[in-house]
């Protein structure tokens, strides 16, 4: 049987394998994967190589960044040995080895050495040998400083062009952001190397100028109303909202369902926050359908470590007969919560793991930008009470259509459900982009993938 393997980094000191085994292989960044690959550009569920009968299938699983053999963008193709995978900003090379390639030619060796006759000893004097050096150490020639790079050519980064590159190789002759360039310690000190060729990089001083057509937080914010009306926008939006209904038609008793339901809304959420935070200015595509119970777990615990302790007041009081707890000590929880929440959703969507929702992660975020954060929160409690309100009249309306003999009550019943449907996802849409512009325009302050 053929051996299957992915050489990560490949011509650099950091390189690594990874073994594919038989049947379906997920990378991506999330705990769910089978192998993780913890890199920032990375998705939680990225894509999966599919290992039968001698063959390699690689298939994207809606990644933000995309997945790409030979440069190209793919969603699926039969992989071929030697070809270059990305993942992101991450490189990779697909190999497959013949079963016992590598021991031809060992045991062939060793049966020839045995089989040759040893030489008989001859009646003859015996010539003291020569001593046996002493073993030498093997130095490593010192390695010279890289050249510098070359005075006032600092470009964006080679994989990331929004990215500015503030590492400079001289031998690809090219530039690249912190997330591609691996660090390693040379004689106690940490140095960076570039993942292409394995050569040391040079730090290149950029100076950071913000161009004159980039705004800042508040000035993006107007343009947040319209982002999911841009590009296919509203096709998107309207697909979203048909299938938020058909999963949500199964009602809370349906557990399964309904975890598959949240876990896609999550995702969903986290789409928005990744292409906003990378720049885009289009609505983003919708997720995979793959992953849902682990994207469900992640939101699970977001609320949870957000809403733990007025939950556990509500759960003490009511049904444990705890009258000591008063109503105002919940209320002021659950206000906590709202506020703390929103950060902690967006520690949580761009690491992608619910164990960022801690508070040594939010809560200092949530200093560092406190006057960009209580605008965030306001908005965010608007947006959501405004859903909350509508889906208590859609709900209003479509009890009434189901009570009464008027068609056209009923048809108006009908169709104020569908529009709040779709308005409904068109807030949580404008809401999500709200936590993009945050990140994307105080990334530097929040300083999560600083390496």
């Amino acid at each position: 049987m053929n051996t299957h393997r992915l050489v990560v980094n490949p011509g650099s000191p950091a390189a690594w394998e990874i073994q594919l085994r038989q049947g379906v292989n997920r990378l991506g960044r999330g705990f769910a994967s089978d192998f993780k690959i913890e890199e920032p550009s990375v998705s939680g569920s990225h894509c999966e190589i599919m290992i039968s009968n001698g063959t390699a299938i690689i298939r994207d699983l809606g990644s933000t960044n995309g997945t790409y053999i030979n440069r190209a963008p793919i969603k699926e193709a039969a992989l071929k040995p030697g070809q270059t995978i990305h993942l992101g900003g991450v490189e990779m090379i697909y190999q497959m080895d013949a079963p016992g390639a590598a021991e031809t030619v060992a045991p062939a060796a060793r049966l020839a050495y045995q089989a040759a006759p040893a030489p008989r000893p001859v009646a003859a004097p015996r010539a003291t040998p020569p001593p046996i050096p002493p073993p030498t150490v093997q130095v490593a020639p010192p390695v010279a400083p890289p050249v510098g790079a070359p005075a006032g050519t600092s470009k964006n980064c080679k994989f990331h062009p929004r990215t500015a590159g503030r590492f400079f190789c001289n031998h690809c002759q090219l530039h690249f952001c912190e997330l591609c360039v691996t660090s390693r310690q040379v004689a106690g000190a940490a140095k960076k190397f570039c993942r292409q060729c394995g050569q040391e990089v040079v730090p290149v001083q950029v100076k950071i100028q913000r161009p004159a057509g980039e705004k800042g937080f508040f000035a993006r914010l107007p343009g947040a109303f319209i982002y999911p009306f841009r590009g296919a926008g509203p096709l998107v939006l309207i697909v979203a909202t048909l299938i938020f209904s058909a999963l949500g038609r199964q009602g809370i008793f349906n557990l399964l369902l309904t975890m598959a339901a949240l876990g896609y809304l999550f995702s969903y959420m986290q789409s928005i926050i990744h292409c906003t935070a990378a720049g885009d200015d289009e609505m983003a595509s919708l997720p995979g359908m793959d992953g849902l119970f682990g994207a469900f777990l992640t939101l699970a615990g977001t609320v949870i470590i957000s809403f733990g302790i007025p939950i556990g007041l509500g759960v003490a009081k009511v049904f444990f007969d705890v009258e000591d707890i008063p109503s105002s000590a919940i209320k002021a929880t659950i206000s906590l919560g709202c506020l703390y929440f929103p950060m902690a959703f967006l520690a949580v969507a761009m690491k992608d793991t619910a164990l960022a929702a801690n508070p040594l992660v939010v809560v200092p975020a949530m200093l560092k930008v406190p006057l960009e954060y209580l605008v965030t929160a306001i908005l965010l409690t608007g947006v959501f009470g405004l859903r909350l309100l509508g889906n208590l009249m859609s709900s209003a309306a479509m009890a009434q259509g189901f009570t009464t003999r008027d068609m056209s009550v009923l048809f108006t019943s009908f169709g104020i459900r569908a529009f709040w449907a779709f308005a409904s996802v068109y807030l949580l849409t404008i809401g999500m982009r709200i936590l993009g512009l945050l990140y994307l325009t105080k990334k530097e302050k929040f300083g999560w993938f600083s390496r």
